[in-house]
C-alpha cells in the first residue's frame, strides 16, 4: 500500500530517539562506515548496472552525504526531515539512471557497516531506523514519482522576463542574459526585486531541472556561472542607500558550495544601506569567528543550501551563542534546506529565519531597530 507522505511522517515519529553518545559514536566512526559501504558496493558485480554507469566516485559522494545527513537527523531527533529528504534523493539519482535497488543495497551495507563496526549496546537505535528505511522503500518510490515540487510565486509582470532569462541561461547565452539585466537594472534600488523574480526563481528551476536529470551538470554549472557574472554586473550599479545602517556578515555553510543564495541575502543587505561583509562558500568556522572579533556586526546571516550541511551551520551558531563576545551577534538562517519542515531552522538555534530572498528583504526592516 502506497501512504500518502503525511502518513509516512506520522509513522516516523515513533522511530526512537538516537542516545547522544550512539550519534557520537556513529559521527566519529563515519570514515570506516563508510569505507565499509564504498567497498562492499564496489565488489557488487552489479553496481555499474545499478548506479546508471555513472563513475564510482558519484556514489562514493552519496555515501559522504548520506553519513552527513543521517548524523543531522540523529543530532536533531528529526524525522520529519528524514521521511522527506528521502523522496528526494530518490528522485535525483534516479534521474540520474541510479537503480532504486541500489538503494536497497546501500541501506543494507549501512546496517552490516553498523555491526561490524559500532559496539551492540550503540547500534539498536540506529539499526531500527535504517530498517524503517528499507520497510518504506516502495513508498519512497512512489513518494519521489508523486512529490509537488517547491515553486516561488513570481509576480505577472514579471513572468516574461523570468521566462526569457532562463532560456538563456540554459541556452548558455551569457549575452542575452546580460541584455535583461541590463534592461531591468538601472540603479542599485532596482537589484532587489532584479533577484526577487528573476535570479531567484530561475535558480531554483535550474535546480529542480538537474534533480530530474533533465539538464546535465556541466549546463548546470553553467547555469550558475551565468548567474554569478550578470549578479556581478547588475552589482555595479552604484549603492546609494536611503541611511547607512549597522554591519552584517553573510556566509554560507562549512561544505556548502551553492553560494548563490549567501550572495543575493549579501547584495540585499548592502542595498538596504548595511555595511556588509560576504564570505562566499565553505567558510571554515575558525576563520569566521576570527572576523566576527574584528568586524563587529550586528548580524550574521548564514546559508545552507543541502540538507547534510544542517548540522554544520548549528556549529556554527553554538560557537557564536557561546562565546561571550559573540553572543550578542543576531543569527539569521536560511535557505533550501530549511523550506520543507516547518521550524526545523529553530534546532539550529538561530535567532531568526528567512526562507527566501523576499522574506529576508521583509525581515530588514525588523533587524534594523
Amino acid at each position: 500500500m502506497n501512504l500518502q507522505l503525511d502518513e509516512i511522517i506520522n509513522e516516523s515519529k515513533d522511530l526512537p530517539l538516537i542516545p547522544l553518545r550512539a550519534a557520537t559514536d556513529y559521527y566519529k566512526k563515519i570514515p570506516v562506515l563508510k569505507k565499509y559501504v564504498d567497498d562492499t558496493l564496489t565488489s557488487d558485480p552489479s553496481i555499474n548496472k545499478l548506479i546508471g554507469n555513472n563513475p564510482l566516485q558519484v556514489m562514493y559522494e552519496n555515501h559522504s552525504h548520506h553519513a552527513a545527513f543521517m548524523v543531522t537527523v540523529f543530532s536533531i531527533g528529526n524525522y520529519e526531515l528524514l521521511a522527506k529528504t528521502i523522496p528526494w534523493v530518490y528522485r535525483t539519482y534516479a534521474a540520474h539512471k541510479f537503480s532504486y535497488d541500489y538503494f536497497q543495497l546501500e541501506l543494507k551495507a549501512w546496517i552490516d557497516a553498523l555491526k561490524k563496526h559500532l559496539s551492540p549496546d550503540m547500534t539498536a537505535e540506529i539499526e531500527s531506523v535504517y530498517n524503517w528505511m528499507i520497510k518504506r522503500h516502495e513508498n519512497m518510490i512512489y513518494l519521489s514519482q508523486t512529490e509537488a515540487e517547491l515553486e516561488l510565486p513570481i509576480s505577472e509582470d514579471w513572468l516574461e522576463r523570468k521566462n526569457s532569462f532562463l532560456a538563456a541561461v540554459l541556452a548558455g547565452n551569457h549575452r542575452k542574459c546580460l541584455s535583461i539585466a541590463k534592461e531591468t537594472v538601472s540603479t542599485g534600488k532596482d537589484i532587489t526585486p532584479f533577484y526577487l523574480q528573476i535570479i531567484q526563481p530561475v535558480m531554483y528551476e535550474v535546480g529542480m531541472l538537474w534533480e530530474r536529470g533533465e539538464i546535465s551538470v556541466a549546463q548546470e554549472h553553467l547555469a550558475s556561472a551565468i548567474v554569478g557574472r550578470v549578479m556581478a554586473s547588475a552589482t555595479m550599479q552604484e549603492i546609494v542607500p536611503d541611511r547607512v545602517m549597522a554591519k552584517a556578515v553573510v556566509t554560507a555553510a562549512p561544505n556548502e558550495f551553492h553560494e548563490i543564495g549567501a550572495w543575493m541575502i549579501s547584495d540585499i543587505f548592502e542595498h538596504a544601506g548595511w555595511e556588509v561583509r560576504y564570505l562566499g562558500a565553505n567558510t571554515p568556522v575558525n576563520d569566521l569567528v576570527e572576523l566576527l572579533r574584528s568586524f563587529h556586526p550586528k548580524v550574521i546571516a548564514v546559508s545552507v543550501t543541502m540538507p547534510f550541511n544542517i548540522l554544520k551551520a548549528k556549529d556554527i551558531i553554538n560557537t557564536i551563542k557561546g562565546d561571550v563576545e559573540l553572543n550578542k551577534i543576531l543569527v539569521v538562517i536560511g535557505g533550501r534546506a530549511f523550506n520543507e519542515v516547518s521550524d526545523l531552522w529553530r534546532t539550529t538555534g538561530a535567532d531568526f529565519f528567512a526562507a527566501n530572498a523576499m522574506e529576508l528583504n521583509a525581515l530588514l526592516s525588523e533587524l534594523e531597530n
